[in-house]
C-alpha cells in the first residue's frame, strides 16, 4: 500500500496532558495492537530518531518513558498538531505543524534537516559529492527496459528496485534507475532531497541528475557506512512516499 495508507494518527499536544507522556488514541490500539510492541521509535523529517517505551494503564496505551526527551529536543509546544503514520511495527514518521497555519513549523526544516547531524546533508568528503556517471559507465538508465519490478519482493503496493553493490557504488555513489522515477514519482521532485529509512533510522540524501541518470550526490557514504554495505550486499529500495521521496531500505547480504 502506499504510503498515505499506512496507519496512522494526529495528536494536538496539551500542556496539561502531554507534559510526560501522550496517549495513543484507543481506536488505533485497537487496530494495530499487535504492530505496537514496548520499544517504539519516533522519527522526524530530520532523520532523528528518539525510542520511547509504552506504558498500558487503566486509561490507555501510552507513549511514556522517552517522550519527555522527544518533546524537549523538538520544542513541541501547547497547541502544536503532531502526525504519526507507522511506517513498521513499532516505528512512526512524526510530523509538526503550526496550528494557525496548517503547515509544518519552518524551524523544524531549517535547523534539522541542515544541521550538523550525521544524517544531515553536510557534504561527504571524497565520495560522491564531485561524482557524475556518463553514459557509457551507467547506460541509458532513462530507458523503461533497464528497470523492472523486483519479483522477490510482496507486492503490497509500494513500488521497489534493487540495487546488487558493485565496486563502483562502494567507491563512488548509487544510481536510482530512471526509469522507476519516471514511472512512479513526479520529474519535478528531482530538485528536492529524498529519505532513505532503515529500521527506524532516516538518512537525509541530496541528489543529482543529468537527462539520463540520477545518482546520489550527498549522503552516500554515511549511509553505507552505517549500513555496513560492501560489495555483493543486495540493497531493496520500497517507495513509501511518494510525494516526500522516502525510501524504506533493507538488505540482503552474502
Amino acid at each position: 500500500m502506499d504510503y498515505f495508507r499506512l496507519p496512522s494518527f494526529m495528536k494536538k499536544i496539551s500542556i496539561e496532558h502531554c507534559l510526560t507522556e501522550l496517549r495513543i488514541p484507543p481506536e488505533f490500539v485497537a487496530l494495530h495492537a499487535a504492530q505496537l510492541p514496548f520499544d517504539c521509535r519516533l522519527v522526524m523529517p530530520s532523520g532523528q530518531s528518539w525510542q520511547v517505551r509504552l506504558l498500558n494503564i487503566a486509561s490507555g496505551c501510552h507513549f511514556h518513558t522517552g517522550w519527555s526527551e522527544f518533546r524537549l529536543a523538538n520544542n513541541i509546544i501547547h497547541d502544536d498538531v503532531l502526525t504519526f503514520t507507522m511506517v513498521d511495527a513499532g516505528i512512526f514518521h512524526v510530523k509538526r505543524y503550526n496550528p494557525r497555519t496548517g503547515c509544518p513549523r519552518l524551524s523544524n526544516l531549517q535547523e534539522d534537516e541542515y544541521g550538523g547531524s550525521d544524517h544531515s546533508d553536510a557534504p561527504d568528503v571524497n565520495t560522491s559529492d564531485d561524482y557524475v556517471p556518463s553514459d557509457t559507465e551507467g547506460g541509458d538508465s532513462s530507458e523503461e527496459d533497464d528497470y523492472a519490478p523486483d519479483p522477490g519482493v510482496l507486492d503490497d503496493g509500494c513500488p521497489t528496485f534493487t540495487v546488487t553493490m558493485d565496486r563502483s557504488n562502494i567507491s563512488r555513489s548509487l544510481e536510482i534507475p530512471m526509469a522507476f522515477w519516471r514511472r512512479h514519482i513526479r520529474m519535478n521532485s528531482l530538485q528536492y532531497p529524498v529519505y532513505f529509512n532503515v529500521n527506524g533510522d532516516s538518512w537525509f540524501i541530496v541528489i543529482d541528475h543529468s537527462d539520463t541518470n540520477i545518482w546520489v550526490k550527498r549522503g552516500w557514504r554515511r549511509f553505507k557506512e552505517a549500513n555496513n554495505i560492501v560489495v555483493g550486499t543486495r540493497c531493496h529500495f520500497k517507495l513509501i512516499d511518494r510525494n516526500e521521496v522516502q525510501f524504506y531500505v533493507w538488505f540482503d547480504r552474502e
